[in-house]
């Protein structure tokens, strides 16, 4: 289901196919809360589950049927447009520092964010040395610079939107 949108309500229908017994369900929110949702019957054999989104992002729904979960719950339902939320899944990042680098030396990426809507961005380098790092916006999202100051390996976490990996984090890096 997409086109959701925030404060607007929000339904689905579960249909029983024939069987007899109590359906139940309940409503996350991207932030993990717990949102209230109404079952009501539509018919004998068709229930309808109502829910209003009060935030942008990744819902998920369980519907369960005499207490367990039926095919395919939770489902995943997106409320606003992809985006909206800052969406890790759309932020990607390239570059030489991610791949090798040279103590002593300015290594550099880029993290593209322009299609992930807006989020905040963190990137943490953990390794034998301290690094200096700098980021700064560019076209593509941001530019990030850091010096290794020792040779080893080096962990470099790239999260955004919250506390979501963005796709390849933790980067493994190799500094000589």
């Amino acid at each position: 289901e997409s086109g959701l949108k925030v404060n607007h309500p929000a339904s689905f229908a579960v249909s029983l196919n024939g069987a007899k017994g109590v359906i139940d369900a309940k409503v996350h929110s991207p932030s993990g809360a717990l949102e209230e949702c109404c079952v009501s019957e539509i018919d004998e054999d068709k229930y309808a589950v109502r829910f209003i989104p009060r935030e942008n992002g990744i819902y998920l729904i369980d519907v369960k049927f005499n207490g367990s979960h039926i095919p395919g719950s939770p489902f995943k339902i997106r409320v606003g447009e992809p985006g909206q939320a800052g969406d890790p899944g759309m932020v990607s990042a390239s570059g030489a520092g991610l791949e090798g680098g040279l103590t002593g030396v300015p290594a550099e990426f880029i993290v593209n964010t322009q299609n992930a809507g807006p989020g905040a961005l963190s990137v943490t380098i953990d390794g034998p040395s301290k690094v200096t790092m700098n980021c700064v916006e560019c076209p593509e999202g941001y530019k990030v610079t850091y010096t290794p100051m020792a040779p080893g390996n080096y962990l470099i976490s790239i999260k955004y939107g919250g506390p979501y990996h963005i796709v390849g984090s933790p980067f493994k890096v190799k500094v000589t």
